[in-house]
């Protein structure tokens, strides 16, 4: 029955707290943000926030004395590392009606905080650029002192044994299953588990060493940028992990992943790196780079299902619920490229004979990795000033497609997939590379960068080539001008690929759906990275 009471009295209070005038300092203005959990209403110079009586299975504010707990938590726990936090308040009911304080029955427990500047938020003051190197200095050493002053002891510690944090990542994968086909795909989802379960097969030594290094720790557990305030009187580091503890007794690797990851979202992969490198001179660990990459696709994918679970709630306005799901795809996409090449940029390309379907699996692997595809056939056409959907049916060999022209085709190829990865992105370079001498300037170029890199050969039975290039040439709709009839004399000078690495060098079909080869494509990539 009380059950019932709070749920029927909750819409009630969040209009008593959606008034300003219930707010007994009577704020000049109220603005209303909601999370997956949580209420939040911002009424200067205080912050109120309450937690929805939900239950998630990891997160379970279902009852009047749990959410009281949990705000007691966040207060205490908050309170070492920000100052900000002034404690729970009560709401009552008295007479009837709503108020702060002591009623004649408590129906809700509020945290209470003093409003940090907005305008200091780390994530506010990169968009400025307002960041610099010292400020980051400044978050390390704060983090630092914090970690420091957690102690190591035998209970956390065992938070961090391989089977321990493999509870959490299985619990991602069953919770986010439902959004398979909405904010991820299945490619995707299937590839980003097998990383992960491989990872524990091959890795879990790394665990283990990190446990006997002390690295676990009592940390933040949800640390991004929009939960970092760098004001000139002080930095606070607000809003951590108080409803489920093994989301906190983690890897310090961990908690650091949670900032670089973000800090990749948002563009910034540079700073990413400096922090990374910073924690581990000032923590004296040197194994951090092993395990960041691995708990930078956990902390991506968890980001990937909160905004999932936020896109369907029926509460929240359509805005923000789409806006949700689009962020729920890109965390998504981003923990894939980390399952896939870690944090670095990387160089795929996609080659074979003509009709093999390498343009459809390229574009298929940008769309999952938001990463651009350089085709020769569209440089090519550009190079020469022709248009794109412009059939230039030249003899083979010849025109357009003469050696020379070929050979200035693939060398812009090179110098524009060059200047993608030298930003900080992943590049697809999609072409036939028929011949040895292509394939090995791409594969000197890639070694000298130093970047992960893969070359993905497609392969098709000549009943379904037949048909790709009669059907292409019908439609008139492709940037490719390749067809039937020039086939076989292109398919006696193609080279065959044996200079390539075998650890670089993936073979596909793509006589089955579109779908399939590229599910078939991802898991080639882990099983040849890990």
């Amino acid at each position: 029955m009380k059950k019932e009471r709070e749920k029927d009295e909750h819409p009630r209070l969040i209009e008593f707290l959606l008034n300003q005038s219930s707010y007994p300092h009577k704020p000049r203005y109220l603005r209303h943000v909601q999370t997956h959990a949580s209420h939040v209403f911002i009424v200067p110079p205080y912050v109120y926030k309450i937690k929805k009586p939900v239950n998630f299975g990891f997160l379970d504010f279902s009852t009047l004395e749990k959410r009281k707990h949990f705000c007691e938590k966040e207060v205490e726990l908050n309170s070492r590392i920000c100052e900000a936090y002034l404690g729970v308040e009560e709401i009552s009911i008295k007479d009837g009606d709503f108020v702060f304080g002591k009623g004649d029955e408590t129906v809700e427990y509020a945290v209470k905080m003093r409003k940090l500047p907005e305008r200091y938020f780390l994530k506010n003051l990169l968009i400025r650029g307002k960041v610099t190197k010292e400020d980051l200095v400044n978050v390390v050493e704060k983090l630092v002192e914090f970690y420091n002053k957690q102690p190591v002891t035998e209970f956390i510690s065992d938070f961090g044994r391989p089977e321990r944090v493999k509870i959490n990542i299985d619990e991602n994968f069953s919770l986010s299953e439902r959004f398979i086909g909405k904010t991820i795909s299945k490619a995707a989802y299937d590839a980003i588990k097998l990383y992960n379960n491989k990872f524990f097969e091959k890795k879990s030594p790394l665990f283990n060493k990190r446990i006997e290094k002390g690295f676990i720790r009592d940390c933040h557990g949800d640390l991004h940028l929009e939960h970092i305030n760098l004001s000139p009187e002080d930095i606070c580091i607000y809003d951590c992990i108080e409803f489920n503890e093994r989301f906190r007794y983690i890897d310090i690797a961990s908690d650091i992943a949670f900032l670089g990851m973000d800090l990749d979202f948002n563009g910034h992969c540079d700073l990413a790196n400096f922090i990374v490198h910073e924690i581990s001179k000032r923590m004296k660990d040197e194994t951090i780079f092993e395990m960041i990459d691995f708990y930078k696709c956990y902390r991506a994918y968890v980001r990937g299902k909160v905004e999932s679970i936020r896109s369907t709630e029926p509460e929240i306005p359509a805005e923000e619920r789409n806006a949700s799901e689009e962020k729920a795809k890109r965390y998504f996409r981003l923990a894939l490229r980390y399952a896939l090449f870690g944090s670095k940029p990387a160089l795929i390309v996609t080659f074979g004979l003509i009709g093999t379907g390498k343009s459809t699996l390229a574009h298929a692997l940008s769309r999952e990795l938001s990463c651009k595809v350089i085709s020769s056939d569209e440089v090519r056409k550009e190079i020469m000033g022709v248009e794109p959907t412009e059939r230039k049916y030249e003899e083979f060999d010849k025109g357009i497609y003469s050696p020379n022209v070929t050979d200035i085709t693939y060398r812009e190829l090179l110098t524009r997939g060059r200047r993608v990865i030298e930003s900080g992105r992943i590049v697809i370079i999609d072409a036939s590379f028929s011949k040895r001498g292509f394939r090995e300037m791409i594969l000197h170029e890639a070694e000298a960068l130093g970047v992960p890199y893969c070359f993905i050969e497609t392969k098709a039975g000549e009943e379904t080539l037949r048909k790709r290039l009669i059907n292409r040439e019908i439609e008139g709709k492709s940037v490719s001008d390749a067809r039937w009839e020039i086939f076989e004399r292109f398919r006696e000078g193609f080279e065959e690929p044996d200079e390539l690495p075998r650890e670089r060098h993936i073979v596909v079909s793509t006589d089955k759906p579109p779908e399939e080869t590229l599910a078939q494509t991802l898991i080639e990539i882990i099983n040849k990275q890990i």
